[in-house]
């Protein structure tokens, strides 16, 4: 089943996101940082309240996505931590610096746990987007990758994007990144109609951040955005 994802930094968005429709929640602080770890008392609360799935970002600064090991024991506390506060489903990304997936201190920050796990849009300044998607693939801890494709919009990146839902294996691909109503269904139907002729028919999802805000990071979750996403977006 397709799912529409949107961001949430309050709990106010998060319930703004349900009940518009929306199908699972990323739940982050600092939406203009490209998001970061939220805060744990956020977290219980969006998670004992609202029934629809809830991605809990973990992300301890915007610095780089080659982390020191001081940045990976902080991320696996917050993991630990999350599980118990009853998350199932955590979004992260780290790269080695020769710019692919770090799957070892993935391996690390979520050892001892049940988590899955979205590899989020790090894999956009990844070396190579395609190398780097095959790499997650054997991970056992990574269910979805959000990728625009490449650095910027998901509209800008449809070509590479196509390949890369059809490459995904047993992962569900997120689109994401400059999603809004005006360009929904274009990016639906291109990648429909690309998985329907001759490149088999896989599943994947839609992220949303500022198309639900307004158009702006500033701004919160308004349910009636999502609302006419969210039938756009089953409306195929």
């Amino acid at each position: 089943m397709n799912m529409l994802e949107c961001i949430a930094e309050t709990y106010e968005d998060a319930v703004a996101i349900e009940k518009g429709g929306g199908d699972r929640i990323e739940l982050i602080a600092s939406l203009k940082e490209g998001g970061l770890t939220p805060s744990y008392g956020l977290v219980k609360k969006v998670i004992e309240d609202v029934k629809i799935p809830v991605n809990i970002m973990l992300r301890p600064h915007a610095k780089s996505f080659v982390y020191s090991k001081e940045d990976l024991e902080i991320m696996k506390e917050d993991a630990r931590i999350f599980q118990e506060l009853g998350a199932k489903q955590v979004v992260l990304g780290m790269l080695t610096k020769e710019g692919l997936p770090d799957l070892v201190a993935l391996d690390y920050v979520l050892e001892g746990t049940n988590l899955q796990a979205t590899f989020h849009r790090a894999i956009d300044v990844s070396r190579d987007l395609l190398a780097s998607l095959k790499l997650l693939t054997s991970c056992r801890h990574v269910t979805h990758v959000l990728t625009s494709g490449g650095p910027g919009r998901a509209v800008d990146h449809l070509p590479l994007l196509k390949v890369m839902v059809r490459e995904s294996q047993d992962l569900t691909v997120i689109v994401g990144s400059g999603v809004q109503e005006e360009n929904l269904l274009p990016i639906r139907k291109e990648i429909d109609f690309y998985l329907e002729n001759g490149n088999g028919r896989k599943s994947y999802d839609i992220h949303v951040g500022t198309g639900v805000r307004g158009g702006s990071a500033e701004h919160p979750v308004n349910r009636e955005e999502v609302k006419k996403l969210a039938k756009l977006y089953h409306s195929l």
